[in-house]
């Protein structure tokens, strides 16, 4: 072997390795930079014209030129091969898919008119070298040396030293794949390729710092799809992953430039708005105008397949101006207005203000009183009187709270509260077995033991799988007679889910335990549900009792429905009586139980056993 072979093939293997270092070596952000430095350092070693890098689409349609090197004074060719049809590759394609390398020494050998020799002169190619860039059986793309300016014969050492140089760049890119991929799962929404909430919280702290350096206000927005979920359930997650997409495209169609938008949670969508005027009015002026172009644009049907979905979004939106609310306070906010949007109806857009960060802070106190009311059994029951034929028939157990601070909370403060937060699921269940507890005694009183007692049951606490379950449980351990026991459901209720209702009011009925409809007339009334559920009373809401005497309307729908519940044999009670002009009025029309302040209010269960049955009688004689 020659010397100058000898110091060929030594400066051949420190060109290799110093490459392989080099692009082993270098950070995801450096990657492209040493990929550069390498096709360079190739083309002048092996004294070629151009070296370069092709990148395939995923169906290997498309050739794109992503790294070129020249030699002074030969022209490149990157800025015309950025969408290469591979037709014009066609015969080297199948080889570089298996891994082959395409050495040509003489481009004028190959076929006279085919696509391959025509591209090749197009870019007077004289000679080329292509080589694939593989990574677990697939193409990558494409490593390449073209001579223009000489003729060129590619030995095998050459063809061997530039397999492991492409083995090296094909394990570089690979990696740059892996990292930039991992970087994107990590600020990016793989669903929407929107910025997630990461991301977000990065975009939001520099709005914040860009306001106080201008001085002008911006505006943070949160948009949350309305029922979604309905969707998933009944159209499945594919179909609702589209609308996703969709709503995505509607709302980044509405933004600025200079807008920027995330996908923040399932169906929750984030736009920080920057550069909004010098006042908050301005401010808040932009905001709403785009909110409101949101709803509308939103609220059409959008198709999906066959089907058209139509929702509303709710809109919460939080004004800042410079850096001095912290982004997760400004996250607050805007969540506490969504929330508040949600509140009043859906499809609406609501503005955080102060007022709302003292409600949610007193929500949150609420929620850990309402806890601890639970676990140190706080409340008590209260017991109204029901009246029928001038007598005493029953009672509708009332909860109260006494705080041990707050003194006394309305119901009507801390109820809706344990609805949203579950908690009415533990605090109903101990309403009811206080009830029947009561029960027990008064079971014990021959003045009181033909005594009913209703207990309201919420809707939370009725769809519990395990309803029926705990209720049959709580008859057992308390022994009461469960005939006495009567379930107060709302109209509302009884809409969805039918049969799975029907289903547990009838293994409760079974055991003798009645159900009473209140509030009847405010909600859904039908015809339908009063023939399909085992109910056996129902109660008028005192919005219709209100004036009988001088309100036609409210007469009429009381006659009306006394004389249904009678076609039907149901009890009527009529609630909130509380003047003589009432009860006379309802006795004219043929009602004969009733409920009021008219006749007591709520009272202990003492206080119930020394209720004077003459009193009673008193009020029906005036």
């Amino acid at each position: 072997m020659s010397a100058a072979v000898t110091s060929s093939n030594k400066a051949l293997f420190q060109l290799v390795s110093r490459l392989s270092s080099s692009l082993t070596g270098a950070s995801t952000a450096y990657i492209d930079d040493a990929i550069e430095q390498a096709l360079s350092g190739i083309g002048e070693f092996f004294e070629a014209d151009r070296s370069y890098l092709f990148s395939f689409n995923p169906d290997y349609q498309f050739a794109k030129n992503t790294h070129e090197w020249c030699a002074i004074g030969v022209s490149s060719q990157k800025a015309q091969l950025q969408q290469l049809d591979t037709e014009l590759l066609a015969s080297w394609m199948q080889p570089l898919q298996e891994g082959t390398t395409i050495a040509i020494s003489d481009v004028s050998s190959l076929p006279a008119h085919s696509a391959e020799r025509l591209l090749l002169e197009s870019q007077h190619i004289r000679s080329v070298i292509m080589l694939p860039l593989i990574s677990s059986g697939n193409l990558l793309g494409m490593f390449g040396l073209d001579i223009v300016r000489t003729d060129n014969v590619w030995l095998d050492e050459t063809i061997a030293a530039l397999e492991l140089i492409a083995g090296n760049i094909a394990g570089g890119l690979i990696r740059q794949q892996v990292e930039t991929k991992a970087e994107r799962l990590a600020f990016y929404d793989e669903l929407t390729s929107l910025p997630n909430r990461r991301l977000l919280l990065e975009l939001l702290q520099q709005a914040l710092a860009n306001s106080a350096r201008s001085g002008r206000f911006g505006a943070l927005l949160l948009v949350d799809l309305d029922n979604f979920k309905s969707l998933n359930e009944s159209q499945g997650h594919q179909q609702g992953d589209q609308y996703l997409q969709m709503v995505a495209q509607i709302i980044r169609h509405k933004l600025r430039d200079s807008d920027v938008m995330a996908r923040t949670g399932g169906d929750e969508f984030a736009v920080v708005l920057s550069d909004l005027g010098s006042t908050s009015h301005d401010a808040a002026m932009h905001a709403r105008k785009l909110a409101d172009q949101l709803l509308s644009s939103i609220n059409c049907p959008i198709p999906l397949n066959e089907h058209r979905y139509q929702a509303s979004v709710s809109v919460g939106i939080s004004l800042f101006h410079g850096d001095k609310t912290p982004v997760d306070e400004l996250l607050k906010q805007v969540e506490m207005a969504m929330y508040r949007a949600k509140a009043a109806g859906r499809n609406s857009v609501e503005f955080f203000d102060t007022r709302m960060q003292i409600l949610a802070e007193q929500r949150g106190q609420l929620a850990q009183d309402l806890h601890q009311a639970t676990r140190q059994k706080q409340f008590h029951l209260v017991y109204q009187p029901i009246i029928r034929q001038q007598k005493l028939c029953g009672v509708e157990a009332l909860i109260r709270w006494q705080h041990p601070q707050q003194g006394f909370i309305s119901p009507g403060i801390f109820i809706p509260f344990a609805e949203q937060s579950g908690l009415i699921v533990p605090i109903g269940d101990w309403v009811i077995k206080q009830a029947c507890t009561q029960l027990v005694r008064w079971q014990k009183n021959k003045h009181l033991r033909h005594l009913s007692c209703s207990v309201n049951i919420s809707a939370l606490q009725f769809a519990q799988d395990n309803f029926v379950e705990k209720m049959i449980q709580c008859l057992l351990d308390t022994g009461v007679n469960p005939e006495r026991l009567k379930l107060e459901l709302t109209e509302g209720m009884l809409i969805d889910d039918v049969e799975n209702i029907r289903t547990k009011m009838g293994k409760l009925q079974t055991l003798g335990v009645t159900f009473s409809l209140d509030d009847f007339g405010t909600g859904y009334s039908s015809l339908s549900y009063l023939h399909r559920f085992p109910l056996s009373q129902l109660k008028i809401d005192q919005q219709f009792i209100r004036n009988l005497d001088t309100n036609p309307q409210n007469k009429a729908i009381t006659k009306a429905i006394l004389a249904l519940a009678a076609s039907l044999e149901l009890e009527v009670v009529a609630e909130g009586v509380e003047t003589q002009a009432e009860l006379a009025q309802l006795s004219t029309l043929g009602c004969e139980s009733f409920q009021g302040f008219l006749f007591s209010k709520p009272l202990s269960s003492d206080a119930i056993e020394s209720l004077e049955p003459e009193t009673l009688a008193k009020l029906f004689d005036l």
